[in-house]
């Protein structure tokens, strides 16, 4: 998918999502897009970086928020922590036996 089309589909679901603005709109996908390009870029060189990708992501996050009202930023909080923590589960159940 190319940066231009991974940021208009991340721009759609954040609208639908928060509800955003117009001007809104336009800095999440500008913001987006350049987040994008960076990944591409990256993948390219073949020099990804876990902590590269990590400190990107914190920054977008950031720069996501400032755009945001208070209200869409506790959304889009929880747009996150709902992301990451299906992320981590990965479906397993894991753990060891029990009451032994």
């Amino acid at each position: 998918m190319t940066p231009e089309k991974r940021a208009e589909n991340q721009t759609k679901q954040m609208t639908e999502k928060l509800n955003l603005s117009e001007d809104q709109q336009k800095q999440v996908y500008n913001l987006t897009l350049a987040r994008a390009q960076k990944v591409k870029e990256l993948r390219e060189a073949q020099t990804v970086d876990r902590e590269q990708m990590r400190a990107l992501m914190e920054t977008y996050n950031n720069e996501v928020a400032k755009i945001l009202t208070v209200e869409q930023q506790e959304k889009y909080k929880t747009m996150l922590e709902d992301r990451r923590g299906g992320d981590r589960r990965g479906g397993g159940g894991g753990g060891g036996p029990r009451g032994n």
